[in-house]
């Protein structure tokens, strides 16, 4: 009997525990999905501002940037390293990209008016 006992309440134990492991990963999930929900590609999450007529991007918004190239429809210039279209993100050598700093944009549109490549220069 006493082991009877001891079986159940480790069982009911261990049941308590996945639960609570369970309740933990649904709240983070939660979590993520609320920070990251702007972050869909038809959304516009970035803080653009207007410096003598360019537009001016975090680094951290430049490689946001660089997860829509997987799409091909544009080619990404970075301070002279191209990142072409069509490209996997993951495969891409981003080293290059300081977080931290702020790159002026320029969009360079074909004759149908679509984006054809941006090129982000840092601003010394």
């Amino acid at each position: 009997m006493l082991e009877l006992a001891t079986g159940v309440a480790l069982f009911l134990g261990a049941s308590l525990y996945a639960f609570n492991i369970q309740a933990m990963v649904g709240d983070g999930i939660t979590a993520v999905d609320r920070m990251t929900q702007e972050q869909h590609a038809g959304v516009t999450t970035v803080k653009m501002t207007n410096e003598n007529g360019k537009l001016t991007y975090e680094g951290s918004e430049v490689l946001f940037t660089l997860r829509e190239l997987e799409a091909g429809e544009f080619t990404v210039d970075v301070d002279g390293m191209v990142f072409h279209s069509g490209s996997h993100p993951e495969e891409l050598d981003v080293s290059i990209i300081d977080l931290n700093a702020r790159y002026h944009a320029e969009y360079i549109r074909g004759a149908d008016g679509e984006i054809e490549r941006i090129l982000f220069v840092k601003v010394r």
